[in-house]
């Protein structure tokens, strides 16, 4: 994703990052997560803390090839499996 992001669709580019979510949380969790929907809220559902999320942001960002800046995070990004992806598909795209 990192050389190709302009040739890249919408729903390509929103199903690459969710797939990187999803990979990184399967590590994060140590578990398949491949059933867990975007609902699925990242604290109260899936059991992740502080440190796991910032874990499994270290994975998404090896997957994509991005640099996240953890100071201007916002807790609104992990509401849910949904939000996060939306988070890091506009990240992906700056």
């Amino acid at each position: 994703m990192t050389d190709d992001t302009a040739t890249v669709s919408a729903p390509e580019k929103r199903a690459a990052c969710l797939a990187a979510v999803r990979e990184a949380l399967a590590q994060v969790l140590n578990q398949d997560t491949a059933e867990i929907g975007e609902e699925a809220r990242i604290f109260d559902d899936l059991g992740l803390d502080s440190s796991s999320a910032l874990e499994m942001l270290i994975v998404i960002e090896d997957e994509l090839g991005l640099q996240f800046d953890v100071e201007s995070l916002d807790m609104g990004d992990f509401a849910t499996v949904g939000t996060l992806v939306d988070f890091v598909v506009n990240e992906a795209g700056s």
